[in-house]
């Protein structure tokens, strides 16, 4: 008894186009500035070069010139935490603007999940926000000063507000197009 077997032709896998490696190739060059600047603008974000202040917070009272008018965010900085939440206490601040402005006050959220870690270790835990008329001076008062834990300190910075997202999602967008751009560009000139 003979047995035949019919020999099946080997499938050849489609190879791209070599012209698609044109467009692909500076996209992934575009996906590397755009993740670049987006990185940096994230990082400047958090630590712009103008007015950012940061003081202890087992100060009672610490005075700061904004040169900005806006919305300014007040954060509470925990050295050595890796990220680690951690309780605020339940404080109230002050920010006035000198000289007799309004006071406005400032209480640690309930549930506050909005964190940030620097590459030290150190963990920054939004407290609340105050709205800056006219650039000028203004003092931060802090009277439960001594519930706070040695060693924290106070931040005062533009609020980011949206832009954080926009950050975050043009970094997602600049990679997808240095890899897939970089990949597929690749694979075409290779044939």
């Amino acid at each position: 008894m003979l047995l035949f077997i019919e020999a099946t032709p080997a499938t050849v896998s489609p190879t791209l186009p070599s012209w698609l490696a044109f467009p692909l190739l500076p996209l992934s060059l575009l996906g590397m500035v755009g993740l670049f600047y987006s990185i940096r603008g994230l990082v400047r974000l958090f630590d712009p070069a103008e007015n950012a202040f940061t003081f202890s917070a087992a100060q009672p009272a610490f005075r700061f010139t904004l040169t900005r008018p806006g919305q300014y965010e007040v954060g509470c900085t925990r050295p050595g935490r890796w990220g680690l939440l951690f309780t605020l206490p339940s404080v109230v601040l002050e920010v006035q603007a000198l000289p007799g402005g309004v006071v406005q006050r400032l209480t640690p959220p309930r549930w506050s999940r909005t964190k940030r870690t620097n590459l030290s270790g150190d963990t920054t835990l939004r407290f609340d926000s105050f709205s800056a008329a006219a650039p000028g001076e203004y003092e931060l008062r802090n009277p439960g000063a001594a519930q706070f834990n040695p060693g924290d300190q106070l931040r005062i910075i533009p609020d980011a507000g949206f832009k954080t997202v926009l950050f975050i999602l043009a970094i997602i967008a600049s990679a997808f197009a240095l890899l897939g751009g970089g990949i597929v560009g690749s694979l075409a000139v290779l044939g």
